[in-house]
């Protein structure tokens, strides 16, 4: 999730700053003590941009005071916007990202001459975005057509019984590759000891 949102601001801002600071997320900062700075996959991400890596202290919220007054004040403008619109129900996820990213403009419309400076000075992008999935090189399929992910369950296709596959996990899905090719995308379970087992997979076995 870091990594998706990190890179699409990047993108959709058109060029790289020097720096990037975050808070103590496990995601990106080691635990205090430990021989390395951040995490291996944010390192690498860090390294693509060619940007250098900031983190706050521990205990220290407050220095990134800037950001999270900002956000307390997204929130707030979110919640104004939605009394206003009368209600909170969206069609499905697209309308509310849409109303989202109206509420986005709204707020950044005074900011525009700011941004133009800043621009000036980023550096271009790479040639493409970093991928943003873990991959798990090897999963075997079991005798009930099921892989194990992350204390998850997932149905693959029949057919794959006693094949080992890989799975490429990202926010909100898994790609299944076996012999090169992508051959199923499933939605991305939350939390553990859960199950997501489709009829289609498993009736011809």
């Amino acid at each position: 999730s870091l990594s998706m949102g990190f890179q699409k601001s990047l993108w959709e801002l058109g060029g790289v700053p020097k720096a990037h600071r975050t808070d103590r997320l496990t995601t990106a900062v080691q635990k205090i003590g430990h021989q390395k700075e951040f995490t291996d996959r944010y390192d690498a991400l860090l390294k693509h941009y060619r940007i250098e890596g900031r983190k706050i202290q521990a205990g220290e919220p407050h220095e990134n005071g800037d950001v999270e007054q900002l956000h307390h004040r997204f929130k707030r403008a979110v919640d104004q916007q939605l009394m206003l619109r009368g209600s909170r129900e969206f069609v499905g996820r697209e309308e509310y990202e849409a109303f989202l990213r109206k509420l986005f403009a709204q707020l950044n419309a005074g900011r525009q001459k700011r941004l133009e400076e800043e621009l000036k000075v980023l550096r271009r992008l790479p040639l493409k975005q970093l991928d943003s999935s873990k991959r798990i090189p090897s999963v075997r399929v079991t005798s009930g057509s099921t892989i194990r992910v992350d204390c998850n369950v997932y149905s693959v296709d029949s057919r794959l019984i006693g094949e080992q596959v890989s799975v490429r996990q990202y926010a909100e899905y898994l790609h299944v590759w076996y012999a090169q090719r992508c051959v199923e995308t499933i939605p991305r379970l939350r939390g553990k000891q859960k199950h997501w087992i489709q009829y289609r997979h498993i009736i011809d076995w």
